[in-house]
């Protein structure tokens, strides 16, 4: 499974957010050039985040976005269907429209049990524990996430010392 662009930017940007001092409000155009996409693109991840209460966004004077919950209490699992959708976990490995028990794609009984796991990771896998796993992320193009679910698969006691 491979994330979509948008579950990067809504971590990405989350992160960010993350690392900010509580209070501190923090304008689209900021977090769009830390993220590196337009401000434009960026504002539709963050009204999608916003809808799904992961972040709040403020008007007027001062205006700018902050984390709608505490980084312990937001998931990856929130992240990626805030940004992508609710209909992710029923994707077919393929891509194919119809994939089921009935009419299951060449990959569909390997594909559940892992699919299960890649869940239970995203579910138990905190925003915190992104923020601690990758503090900064890397200034090339490719996406951090792989190097991401490695560290937040590990035991939980490794992850806490950090």
């Amino acid at each position: 499974m491979v994330f979509q662009h948008a579950s990067e930017l809504a971590v990405r940007a989350t992160q960010f957010l993350a690392k900010q001092a509580p209070g501190k409000l923090t304008p689209a155009h900021e977090i769009a050039a830390k993220v590196g996409v337009s401000e434009a693109y960026l504002a539709k991840i963050l009204q999608r985040l916003t809808s799904a209460g992961l972040v709040r966004s403020f008007r007027g004077p001062g205006k700018g976005m902050e984390l709608g919950r505490a980084p312990e209490a937001i998931t990856l699992a929130d992240l990626v269907r805030a940004a992508e959708g609710s209909g992710l976990s029923d994707k077919c490995i393929f891509g194919l429209e119809e994939c089921s028990p009935g009419h299951p794609c060449p990959l569909h009984n390997d594909w559940l049990p892992l699919r299960t796991a890649i869940f239970d990771l995203m579910e138990k896998t905190t925003l915190a524990d992104l923020v601690r796993a990758a503090p900064e992320w890397p200034e090339t193009k490719e996406s951090p996430l792989p190097g991401i679910a490695a560290a937040a698969a590990a035991p939980d006691t490794q992850r806490k010392k950090k």
